[in-house]
């Protein structure tokens, strides 16, 4: 139906509800119970309309469920009726159309739990399974939404009034919760092929409104005093997750993963980790288990933070989310015919949230986040090939979370990051344009910490890390690329480089110089125009502190010799602006031979 159709209806269902309303509570008034069933009889069968949307039955609903809890406490009072909770439980049932009559039976059902006439978990028990007499979606998943609700306190829970050897225990209270947990679901699972093809659309928008309706059962088991650690490892868990692997629907089990990481304790899913993760990767294809994995990362991140003995020794978190993550990139691959994934994006992006999570949880532990790395390389190899040949990632959003991927440790581990062996190979999935952008950032980040470089193999472990903007591409000439502000700017932040070089021994400075020279000289007349110039400067630096070297070593100071004389340092000056700068730079090349002239006389 249309939305006018939709509102007409509606009106109309409401017209009778609110007549049956008056009259039911004029009985009610008049301490006429036989009206009052009859009526509210009649106001309840406007719920058996199949018309309605899911958003206007809920409505009706809510107005009848309002009108059903005067009728209860009228029920409660047996100096009205006169009438035995027992004779009252049977009556009901004698209500001629199955929806009313259910309504009706839980009403009383829950007074007469009340009243501790009956044990609570036989009448829970009767009213459950009778309700799996209407097995039409809509008024079905409602039906046992109603029954939650006027039961969620008449459980025999533990420490609570209904608790016994009689009424019941907490095996009893979740037993029922779980059954209705179970027929909700598959009610709310059923609701999608209810109505023509073309509505599918509108309909799941509709479904997914209406969640909450199973979702309640998950929030109940939640409040259960007698849910203890031990019995929801052992008894709980493993239940609800097997209803959630065997839905086998997209929307549900997305859902009811989320529901679960949301409504129980973090403590409880601490231990369960292993369960929790399994059935993640049991689920159908279609579920986006980033955002259920994001949320129950943030969850135990929380909990490590706050409290870190709370992790017990038994549990590997960052192993078990790799395994289980592992199976999850896998998955896409494993059809018949072996294709990649249409979309990389969402399985990088699990990826990245993974490293953030590890990053904050194992601060420190590089082979972690190489173990991240890794994983990355072989999703990509398996979708693109191998970077030296294959196709390179050309999808924004999967080239952004590469990206991510290689900047998130720059900022966090600093040169940690150089003794990660798959970083290289993750980075020649990008083009050479990316690669440059990724580079140039972790020159940026280095510049930006507190990071110094302590020796020539440090420095050249670097360099390598950044090649992409330090050698040129073919098809750009030197001056082109000497009139680029962006370019110039990449290339001046790549000789600041040489001023993070920090080593109280004037060999080792003088070693690292060498070095970037090296490097740098292999990057074209453009890139040594800017380059070079740091390496000069640092080198006309050295010039006095090897002459106060020199001076202590021979006044007899325990200093030991320096192994790299003057001499020698001015020919690596004299060499670098005359082999290099004097044809990429001329007038920076002018500009440092006037400080290293002076230098050199004294």
């Amino acid at each position: 139906a249309n939305l006018d159709d939709q509102e007409r209806l509606l009106d109309e269902a409401t017209a009778v509800f609110k007549e049956q309303a008056f009259h039911m509570g004029r009985a009610i008034e008049s301490d006429n119970l036989r009206d009052a069933l009859k009526h509210s009889s009649n106001m309840i069968c406007e719920l058996r309309t199949s018309l309605l949307s899911p958003k206007n039955y809920y409505e009706l609903y809510t107005r009848v469920f309002d009108e059903l809890q005067n009728l209860a406490k009228f029920f409660r009072d047996k100096s009205r009726h006169n009438r035995k909770m027992s004779d009252l439980y049977e009556s009901v049932q004698h209500a001629g159309n199955i929806l009313p009559r259910l309504y009706l039976l839980i009403s009383v059902g829950s007074v007469y739990i009340a009243s501790k006439e009956a044990p609570a978990k036989d009448i829970l028990k009767d009213l459950s399974e009778l309700c799996k007499g209407v097995q039409h979606p809509m008024r079905g998943l409602f039906l046992r939404f109603y029954l939650s609700q006027m039961c969620k306190d008449k459980l025999p829970d533990t420490n609570s009034d209904y608790e016994g050897e009689e009424g019941g225990d907490i095996g009893d209270a979740f037993e029922f919760l779980m059954t209705n947990f179970t027929e909700s679901n598959r009610l709310w699972v059923r609701l999608q092929h209810q109505g023509a093809v073309k509505d599918k659309a509108r309909r799941e928008v509709e479904r997914y409104d209406l969640r909450v309706l199973v979702g309640t059962n998950l929030v109940r088991m939640s409040q259960l005093e007698g849910l203890t650690q031990e019995f929801y490892v052992a008894e709980a868990l493993p239940k609800i997750l097997e209803q959630v692997v065997q839905c086998k629907d997209v929307m549900a089990q997305q859902y009811l993963l989320d529901s679960i990481i949301h409504a129980f304790p973090d403590e409880y899913h601490m231990v369960t980790l292993d369960q929790l993760l399994t059935s993640m990767t049991q689920t159908t294809g279609g579920v986006d288990l980033r955002t259920v994995m994001c949320r129950l990362m943030e969850r135990l991140k929380h909990v490590v933070e706050n409290n870190p003995e709370a992790v017990p020794d038994s549990v590997d978190i960052f192993g078990m989310f790799r395994t289980h993550l592992q199976t999850i990139l896998e998955r896409p691959f494993s059809g018949e015919a072996g294709a990649p994934p249409a979309v990389l994006a969402p399985l990088l992006e699990l990826q990245s949230e993974f490293l953030n999570f590890t990053l904050a949880m194992y601060d420190g532990h590089t082979e972690y986040v190489d173990a991240i790395l890794e994983s990355t390389v072989q999703l990509l190899t398996k979708a693109l090939g191998d970077p030296d040949t294959g196709n390179k990632v050309d999808d924004d959003a999967a080239v952004n979370i590469v990206v991510t991927l290689l900047s998130t440790p720059i900022k966090s581990l600093g040169w940690e990051i150089l003794d990660m062996q798959h970083f290289t190979t993750l980075i020649k999935f990008l083009t050479v344009a990316t690669q440059k952008k990724v580079a140039i950032g972790m020159v940026d980040a280095v510049l930006e910490s507190d990071n110094i470089i302590e020796d020539s193999d440090q420095l050249a472990k670097f360099l390598s890390f950044i090649q992409p903007v330090m050698k040129d591409v073919g098809g750009v000439s030197s001056e082109d690329l000497m009139n680029d502000k962006e370019f110039i700017r990449e290339q001046q932040q790549v000789a600041k480089i040489v001023h993070i070089i920090q080593s109280d021994d004037t060999d080792v400075v003088y070693k690292c110089l060498e070095t970037a020279r090296k490097a740098f000289g292999d990057g074209g007349d453009a890139r040594m125009a800017q380059t070079l110039i740091g390496v000069v400067s640092r080198a006309i630096e050295l010039v006095p502190l090897i002459q106060a070297r020199e001076v202590a070593v021979a006044a007899g100071e325990d200093v030991a010799p320096a192994q790299v004389s003057l001499k020698r340092v001015f020919g690596f000056i004299h060499k670098t602006l005359s082999d290099g700068l004097q044809t990429a730079n001329p007038h920076a090349c002018l500009r440092l031979w006037l400080p290293a002239a002076p230098s050199s006389d004294t």
